[in-house]
């Protein structure tokens, strides 16, 4: 039988003084819920296997593995994993830096926001409704939400995807959980 995890359900992990609740599947968890315990400060875990949370970028040949902030950002963290995976077209963004955007047609709010970016983050920028990858340092051109960051091991590769994007605009994209 399916269990429905409410705001009600948060509130009291709340009032435990807990800091993650861990459901199982084939637990539902409303978008209410995961806006409360964003709120509250409480990481939800799906299963034991969640605790990672790793995810993958495919783009120009190369595969690259990054860890949502599930502390950072748990709203924004939570709202993207449970998009996906993710699919279409990045471009290059000169703006900023050594930046990737791919647009994605969901609004979430700002959440723990900061405009200076480092090599790495990956972040959602509201305003604009994109999620911004950035592999070189950069100042950043507005607000947005980092929500998860790519392996160290993988910057080399992500450099190399960003510089193929650069000179071939319009290259596919896929973001989806991690399965190691």
């Amino acid at each position: 039988m399916r269990r429905i995890l409410t705001t009600e359900d948060i509130r009291t992990v709340a009032r435990q003084g807990k800091t993650e609740l861990v459901v199982e599947p084939p637990t539902v968890i409303t978008a209410a819920a995961r806006e409360e315990a964003g709120l509250a400060g409480i990481r939800i875990i799906e299963g034991p296997g969640d605790r990672d949370a790793d995810i993958v970028i495919k783009v120009a040949g190369e595969e690259i593995r990054a860890t949502l902030l599930l502390d950072e950002a748990p709203a924004t963290a939570s709202a993207i994993r449970d998009l996906l995976p993710l699919s279409g077209t990045v471009n290059h963004a000169r703006l900023a830096g050594d930046e990737l955007m791919f647009p994605i047609r969901t609004y979430m709010g700002p959440e723990n926001q900061s405009k200076a970016q480092r090599a790495g983050n990956i972040a959602y920028w509201p305003d604009r409704m994109i999620i911004a990858m950035f592999y070189g340092d950069t100042g950043g051109v507005g607000l947005t939400n980092i929500f998860a960051r790519v392996a160290p091991e993988d910057m080399e590769a992500f450099r190399r995807a960003g510089d193929h994007v650069w000179k071939n605009q319009g290259v596919e994209l896929v973001i989806e959980r991690h399965r190691p």
